[in-house]
């Protein structure tokens, strides 16, 4: 398959469509990338469906999209996809009923809130049947003690995203949910699960949305280990900007079973290979 033939395409958002000073194009500074715009629009005039999955969780999807609109890209409330979106759906399934532990800013909460998963208090802590990691601004020692009592209780430990950082416009800045995951790993010597990038979960769980299968979808993304990486263990299509995380030197360091199927240096550079 080539991307002219994918049924679907996923787009990551910063580094990708977009370099913005905050994760979740949260705080301005939006520089849209060379061609995004028309990429979008072309999608739209082939009918071709597509999602942007941004890794970070400190906004609501609804608020993203809607800055990423007013930089002008033509992108719908519900095509904008965080890993909280994927962990409340995950959480549904997987966990039907049991009270959860979470940790992160009004982006991590609103989806929880909005698929009815009831929510700990930090002193209900050793009663949560499940613990999730978001980026938190306000992330304390009370609540890496909360974290851990839960962990060390039996909760399994979910994480939006283990990435050490990403792509803006001021270089690359620190991953939150990252590093306090990796502080309750430390602790509890439990590993967490991503439900974020590069989990194969967000691929399953887009794929189900718009009624294709991974290996008829495309992933675009700036970052070999996130999008490509999920793209190739998922069977889907896989194309590398080089407008964020990655140079073209990185790929002599990356395994051929983890190689990018195509790589453009930036996103407009995606019209020679859609088609009309």
């Amino acid at each position: 398959m080539n991307l002219g033939e994918a049924d679907a395409i996923v787009f990551d958002v910063d580094g990708t469509l977009v370099l913005s000073d905050e994760p979740n194009a949260a705080g301005g500074g939006i520089q849209v990338l060379a061609g995004a715009v028309e990429v979008l629009h072309r999608l739209r005039a082939r009918h071709t469906p597509f999602v942007c999955f941004t890794n970070g969780s400190s906004q609501p999807p609804r608020l993203v999209a809607a800055k990423l609109r007013d930089a002008g890209l033509d992108i719908a409330d519900e095509e904008l996809l965080t890993p909280a979106v994927v962990a409340a759906e995950y959480i549904r399934r997987q966990h039907p009923g049991q009270l959860l532990l979470a940790f992160g800013d009004e982006g991590v909460r609103e989806p929880l809130r909005q698929a009815g998963i009831p929510l700990a208090r930090l002193d209900e802590a050793e009663q949560a049947g499940v613990v999730l990691v978001g980026g938190d601004q306000d992330f304390t020692y009370a609540k890496l003690q909360a974290a851990c009592r839960a962990v060390w209780a039996g909760a399994p430990l979910l994480v939006t995203s283990m990435a050490p950082f990403f792509a803006s416009r001021r270089g690359r800045r620190p991953s939150p949910s990252g590093a306090i995951a990796a502080g309750i790993r430390h602790a509890t010597g439990v590993e967490p699960k991503v439900v974020g990038k590069p989990s194969e979960l967000v691929v399953e769980m887009i794929a189900a949305m718009l009624r294709t299968a991974p290996p008829r979808m495309a992933v675009v993304g700036d970052d070999l280990e996130l999008e490509i990486r999920m793209a190739r263990e998922s069977g889907a299509f896989s194309v590398l900007v080089l407008s964020g995380s990655a140079s073209e030197s990185d790929l002599a360091h990356v395994s051929a079973e983890h190689r990018p199927h195509l790589v453009v240096p930036v996103v407009g550079d995606l019209l020679a290979h859609l088609g009309k």
